[in-house]
């Protein structure tokens, strides 16, 4: 498992994925490697930023001890023959899954450190890869309704998937600004305000890829980021790498519709819906208290 970690959390007003959830205190990536780990994987990498180290290695330090943890470091990858200018923002999650390019041999799951996704959401991962093999182009990603993933504390961007009938991914759209207003969904794409569908499939960065997804990474962002060097606010994001990889032809990605539970931390007011959803869940038996008690 690969997890995109090395956000800023600049809507959130801090490092939300190291911000305390649970009733020990657990933060939500904690949850993640729980579930991860109890599906069958056994092998994490935290994409993280240096001036955030010392706090992810003190987090997994409650990892059982047949867990594999690896660090690759956002802030120090960058694409061999292109200078790097002068920017404080990351350059957005095709850049940070760059940076494990050296550290995944095999299929693997991407996810983001700042959503719940729950149990089923790997063990439909584990069952999606089978016998596929690192050079795979055939890619997966769950799909969740729109308005199972909107905040009621805010705006979100959402990636919406177009499906074929045969179950993959024709298109992959970023929207900015999702918010519902009495009872419709508007979004803004494009510089233009549209309506949504409340049934739409989105992405939540919750993918099944194989290594082969690193060569094409090495050329869309170097490509990327010579077009817009000089644009502070430019994101080179997952999603629209994707998108033109489908479009030219070059992987396919099944879309596995997954109405399990999700919550996410966008906006700081977005903690305490997490509070009451994890300690639910500690309540229900999901999880025991504490977290890694079975886990020795």
């Amino acid at each position: 498992m690969v997890i995109l970690a090395a956000g800023l959390g600049t809507r959130f007003g801090g490092l939300k994925q190291l911000k305390p959830l649970g009733p020990g205190d657990n933060v939500l990536i904690e949850y993640t490697a729980y579930d991860a780990i109890r599906a069958g994987i056994r092998d994490l990498v935290f994409i993280i930023q240096t001036s955030f180290a010392d706090e992810f290695a003190a987090l997994v330090s409650s990892l059982p001890d047949d867990v594999t943890v690896k660090f690759a470091f956002q802030d120090q990858v960058w694409p061999e023959g292109v200078s790097q200018p002068e920017r404080s923002k990351p350059w957005g999650t095709g850049h940070a899954l760059l940076a494990a390019r050296h550290l995944v041999d095999g299929p693997f799951v991407l996810c983001n450190a700042d959503d719940y996704y729950g149990a089923s959401a790997f063990e439909k991962a584990i069952k999606f890869f089978g016998d596929t093999d690192g050079g795979s182009t055939h890619y997966g990603m769950l799909g969740y309704r729109l308005d199972a993933t909107l905040s009621g504390h805010g705006s979100v961007s959402r990636a919406l998937c177009a499906v074929s009938e045969n179950g993959c991914i024709t298109s992959l759209a970023e929207h900015l600004k999702i918010e519902r207003r009495n009872d419709r969904i508007f979004s803004e794409i494009n510089s233009e305000e549209v309506e949504l569908n409340e049934a739409d499939q989105v992405s939540m960065n919750f993918w099944m890829l194989t290594p082969s997804i690193f060569r094409f990474l090495e050329i869309e962002v170097r490509e990327f980021i010579e077009q817009h060097r000089h644009d502070s606010s430019a994101e080179c994001r997952l999603p629209d790498i994707i998108q033109s990889l489908i479009q030219s032809g070059d992987v396919t990605v099944e879309c596995l519709p997954h109405d399990d539970a999700w919550f996410g931390l966008t906006h700081s007011s977005d903690h305490r819906h997490g509070v009451s959803a994890i300690q639910a869940l500690h309540d229900d038996g999901a999880y025991p208290t504490p977290l890694w008690q079975d886990h020795g």
